[in-house]
């Protein structure tokens, strides 16, 4: 079975090479990962502990522990990843992660998952949009809009959450597609393309031509948030660590909001 075929300027990969490819980096993830736990367990310093961060937040809403765990243990690697909260999911399973920063209620069965914070669910819209001079939006003001919907796929978890309340409360977004980053999100809603539902927290990103509205009181139970991910039986003698550094971040962070 050929893997690759020679060409005059180099490689290319086959369809068996390009197959072949993800489930290598697995294999050698994995291998990096016994390593380190073998280096562990017998006492020796050093070793690489994978951390991985939800893309749909951004990055300031995330616990930052990366550098102070860095230097807490010099001699490890730390490595950090962005990706889809079901992909870092898959990651901690397969063991090529260690932990994980996840988007609440992503479908985590088999892990141990902590929620770290959760907040409301707000709406980002054109500024020039006539809804804007309304201090906060109902579902009956957003029914006939073009709402951004992201692909069941990216999330079932969160997807199931969003669609179960839209039932609920009766209310059938028109719906367009929502672009993977949130910064070109925000960019086709400053253009007028559509509204999107987002966690409050991405408020903090400024865009010219789009503003933030929170929803009403019947909005109560549209939520998101953070939790942290991890396995159970994970022998990384970092993990410990790296969870009393996420819990007192997560304490100082949530201190300021509840002394308002």
């Amino acid at each position: 079975m050929a893997l690759f075929v020679r060409t005059k300027v180099g490689m290319t990969l086959t369809r068996a090479g390009a197959a072949l490819v993800p489930e290598a980096r697995l294999t050698l993830a994995q291998a990096d990962k016994a390593v380190a736990a073998a280096r562990a367990a017998s006492g020796a310093k050093g070793g690489q502990f994978v951390v991985g961060y939800t893309t749909v937040f951004d990055r300031s809403a995330i616990p930052d522990v990366f550098e102070p765990l860095q230097k807490r243990f010099p001699d490890w690697r730390i490595v950090s990843k962005g990706k889809h909260s079901i992909h870092l999911v898959r990651d901690i399973k397969s063991g090529a992660m260690d932990v994980a920063f996840i988007g609440l209620h992503t479908e985590a069965r088999g892990l141990e998952v902590r929620t770290l914070r959760e907040e409301p669910v707000i709406a980002a819209l054109p500024a020039s949009h006539p809804l804007a001079r309304k201090r906060r939006l109902g579902f009956d003001d957003l029914r006939g809009e073009s709402i951004f919907r992201f692909e069941r796929r990216l999330n079932p978890g969160f997807y199931d959450h969003c669609q179960a309340f839209f039932e609920r409360i009766g209310f059938q977004p028109r719906t367009v597609a929502e672009p993977d980053d949130h910064h070109i999100l925000l960019g086709l809603i400053a253009e007028g393309r559509g509204i999107a539902f987002i966690s409050a927290s991405l408020q903090n990103v400024k865009r010219k031509g789009v503003v933030f509205r929170p929803l009403k009181e019947e909005a109560r139970g549209l939520t998101s948030g953070i939790a942290v991910a991890y396995a159970k039986d994970n022998p990384s003698p970092l993990l410990a660590r790296f969870l009393e550094f996420v819990g007192v971040e997560a304490q100082r962070k949530v201190k300021p909001r509840s002394a308002r």
